[in-house]
């Protein structure tokens, strides 16, 4: 369907004003066009004024994470979900805070839900200055913890689904420690998302103090149970890192990105953007320990492809392959292994 005859049915003067707003955007992102198509056709239809309240408030709260979150696109991410309740002398408040401290120490800045109880270790160990904090509104309020109060990188959000979308959109990585409904409600919807396809591949770790057992349940019990009744595959459990070790942590998550930069979807293919090209001698083996979990073809080494790229990844070269959708656990897998076979042959360079 064309842009002309999706407003044919937008009342007339309507219609002439959005003629003028698609004009004045022709030579723009075809999505703006897109966007400002879809606002007037709400605007105009007979939805009761609630649902206007909440499109309306949906899209105040992404322009505004949007341009909280745009000067900071270059720095690497860490979101850390957690308990709201827990206090400042427990061993849990302590590792998760060590745990951002070490992080940032490594580079990566942190976000989290803005609270109290874990949420704001996170942003004590950050700082400040490397934090972000998504607050939600709540019938019983969520105030601001002291570290992210009047900061610019704090902001609330009045949906749950919004909030969500910030976490992950922006993350490279993500530290669950441990929480209650609501942790857990952010836990299964990262491993989701990552299980489906619909969230880039990224680092998900599940932090516990030294002689705790919060996490031990879901990867000695439940993990095994849904595997064994064939409810989740059973590779599935390469989607999460279970430590108590701060160290491990830091070094699982920047491993992750010695080569790997970025993922997208072209078509039906999937491209791993890489900081640096493969030998050939790696790819021949990335084919030959991943070729049964494509759908078709092998994994090709691909530069300036597609065109239609942001011009700021353009020089990158890139993966690209026909992934079997049902095996997108083997997505971190193959980064991983492409990873330790770019510092291998480093090495074995640097000896020659």
């Amino acid at each position: 369907m064309t842009e002309l005859e999706c407003i044919d049915d937008l009342p007339e003067p309507l219609r002439t004003h959005v003629h003028k707003l698609l004009s004045d955007y022709q030579h723009d992102s075809p999505y703006k066009r897109a966007l400002v198509i879809e606002t007037m056709r709400l605007i105009s239809s007979d939805i009761g004024n609630a649902d206007i309240k909440m499109l309306a408030r949906t899209l105040t709260e992404l322009r505004k994470g949007l341009n909280v979150f745009k000067p900071y696109q270059s720095w690497r991410k860490v979101s850390i979900f957690g308990s709201a309740r827990t206090q400042p002398t427990h061993p849990r408040y302590i590792q998760t805070r060590e745990c951002a401290r070490a992080l940032k120490e490594a580079g990566f800045m942190i976000i989290t839900g803005g609270g109290g109880g874990l949420m704001q270790a996170a942003n004590e160990g950050a700082s400040e200055q490397n934090s972000f904090a998504i607050n939600i509104n709540l019938p019983m309020e969520q105030q601001a913890n002291p570290v992210m109060d009047g900061s610019p990188r704090h902001f609330y959000c009045q949906y749950f689904f919004t909030r969500k979308l910030f976490f992950l959109k922006e993350s490279d990585a993500v530290v669950l420690t441990p929480g209650g409904f609501g942790t857990l409600d952010e836990a299964f919807e990262t491993l989701t998302l990552l299980q489906t396809g619909r969230n880039p591949p990224i680092p998900v770790v599940l932090l516990e103090a030294p002689g705790d057992d919060y996490w031990g349940p879901l990867t000695r019990s439940w993990m095994r149970r849904l595997a064994h009744d064939q409810l989740i595959d059973a590779d599935d459990h390469h989607l999460l890192y279970h430590t108590d070790n701060i160290h491990s942590v830091v070094e699982y998550i920047s491993d992750y990105y010695t080569n790997y930069h970025s993922f997208r979807y072209v078509g039906q293919c999937i491209l791993l953007r890489m900081l640096n090209p493969l030998s050939d001698d790696v790819m021949q083996q990335l084919n030959a320990e991943f070729s049964d979990v494509l759908s078709q073809g092998c994994i090709e080494q691909v530069f300036g492809w597609p065109r239609s790229d942001d011009a700021c990844y353009s020089h990158l070269p890139r993966l690209r392959m026909h992934l079997d959708r049902r095996r997108m656990n083997a997505l971190p897998q193959i980064i991983r292994r492409m990873n330790a076979l770019y510092r291998d042959h480093l090495a074995d360079e640097g000896q020659d």
